[in-house]
């Protein structure tokens, strides 16, 4: 009887000549996964004194000279339940069209989380590669949690989430004891634009700048439904 071959792992864009977009789906055997579930658990764990445990179906890696340098994870809302939605009190789409007046529709959510870098800079190229890919991916709205020093990032690039509300460690009951400092920053869950973001950055010819070389143009959205 023949076994199901593994998942691998597989490049979505060169950045440059030497740094690398990676992505990992969600099965055990896939050694890429393993490293990316490591390097997020050890980055907060350092930072927060966190103790996470549960990460999003995909994961994709920023690597450089064959070391990773940061890490996020998506979870598209046709899926179910999002994370942060937890700290909200109705569904994330509602929350939105209260801030926007605008449609939304849950399958053109994507959830963004597990975001962790060596430094700053490296966090930076993560969120303009991983707006490219999830503006060609067939995503609308981008929603997270973030802390003042991953939104001055987005500030540093000229993005301007909406701010829905705080997110409150209570909501999460016993578990918010696993995540150490973390709420002591002060999260707010943020929604995002993503045509907005991506034509932004775009006028600021920061794709051209870091020399963006995208794999996935014409298997976008197969990509992003791999765990859904």
């Amino acid at each position: 009887m023949s076994q199901t071959p593994v998942p691998q792992a597989r490049q979505l864009a060169r950045l440059g000549d030497d740094a690398a977009l990676l992505h990992a789906p969600q099965h055990p055997d896939c050694t890429l996964r393993s490293r990316l579930e490591s390097f997020v658990h050890d980055c907060f764990a350092d930072t927060y004194g966190a103790n996470v445990r549960q990460f999003m179906p995909e994961l994709l890696g920023l690597c450089q000279q064959g070391a990773l340098q940061a890490g996020v994870g998506i979870r598209g809302g046709a899926s179910g339940p999002l994370f942060l939605e937890h700290y909200l009190d109705q569904p994330v789409c509602d929350a939105i069209r209260q801030h926007t007046d605008l449609p939304v529709n849950r399958e053109q959510v994507v959830e963004v989380g597990n975001l962790a870098a060596l430094a700053p800079g490296a966090g930076r190229l993560l969120i303009i590669a991983l707006t490219h890919y999830l503006a060609t991916s067939g995503y609308t709205w981008v929603v997270f949690t973030g802390t003042p020093m991953l939104l001055n990032s987005f500030q540093r690039l000229t993005l301007s989430p909406i701010d829905l509300g705080p997110a409150d460690p209570l909501r999460l009951g016993e578990a918010r004891l696993e995540w150490g400092s973390y709420y002591a920053t002060r999260p707010r869950v943020m929604a995002g634009y993503i045509p907005e973001g991506f034509n932004q950055l775009q006028r600021r010819g920061l794709f051209e700048r870091m020399r963006y070389q995208p794999d996935y143009l014409q298997t976008g959205l197969e990509i992003a439904n791999d765990c859904a």
